[in-house]
């Protein structure tokens, strides 16, 4: 849990307290190279917050937090709120602000 400032522009989602979000947060660090991440508990949900407008979450980093398979609608059924725009596929969800161009595609 971060004491800094907060993040001026983040994204990720919001989760229900549980053993998939402890996952989904460590994976956000994992998932998410060079960026702040800030897990903040809010006693009922944790907010996983992610600097520089993207987070990345991948099932198959997920799935190795839990040390079991991992679906992507077990995120969903415990995310009741997000910050930002998301894409959503089996394998990867995207939270960004802005357009959906991806960082790397814009360098």
């Amino acid at each position: 849990m971060s004491t800094a400032e907060p993040i001026a522009d983040p994204v990720g989602p919001v989760l229900q307290v549980g053993e998939v979000a402890r996952a989904v947060a460590d994976a956000a660090v994992t998932d998410n190279p060079g960026c702040r991440v800030d897990i903040r508990d809010r006693g009922s949900y944790v907010r996983v917050e992610v600097e520089g407008g993207e987070c990345v979450l991948r099932r198959e980093t997920i799935a190795e937090e839990l040390g079991r398979p991992f679906k992507m609608s077990e995120l969903e059924l415990i995310m009741p709120s997000f910050v930002g725009r998301i894409e959503t596929g089996g394998d990867v969800f995207r939270f960004y602000l802005g357009t959906s161009v991806r960082k790397e595609a814009s360098s």
